[in-house]
């Protein structure tokens, strides 16, 4: 059915900053810090459509509440990367886009809590190209 179809769009935070902070800071002592990236990919169905209030505020709640939480604003300019930025980043052109193997292994990848509720319980995205599809089991 469509609802198990998906794709995978590359989402830009234009309000990202790195990281300032001393280096024992448990999120800073990692390469990447999955709570605070300038891109994330997020895999969602065709069926949906990607609620970015929501994102930022799941993007925000990967840290613990605290002085270590970022301001609310600050995942509220997220942004379709454009599609060479994309491209250069994943390593997949347009429809082709896959959370596996891509260029820049760095950056985090979120997937629709929706995708959990398809049935069959089997989806399929975009292959790394436009005309092959990756299948997989979602449990």
């Amino acid at each position: 059915s469509t609802s198990q179809l998906c794709k995978a769009c590359l989402f830009e935070n234009k309000n990202f900053t790195p990281n300032n902070s001393n280096d024992n800071d448990e999120f800073n002592s990692k390469a990447a810090d999955p709570t605070n990236s300038r891109y994330y990919l997020v895999v969602v169905q065709y069926v949906e459509s990607i609620n970015t209030k929501h994102l930022a505020s799941e993007l925000r709640g990967l840290r613990p509440s605290g002085p270590k939480r970022f301001d609310p604003g600050y995942f509220a300019d997220l942004r379709l990367a454009p599609e060479e930025i994309s491209e250069q980043l994943t390593g997949y052109g347009h429809n082709g886009v896959s959370p596996f193997g891509m260029l820049d292994q760095s950056i985090p990848v979120v997937v629709c809590k929706s995708i959990m509720n398809v049935s069959p319980k089997f989806i399929w995205m975009g292959g790394g190209d436009r005309d092959w599809k990756l299948g997989m089991a979602v449990s």
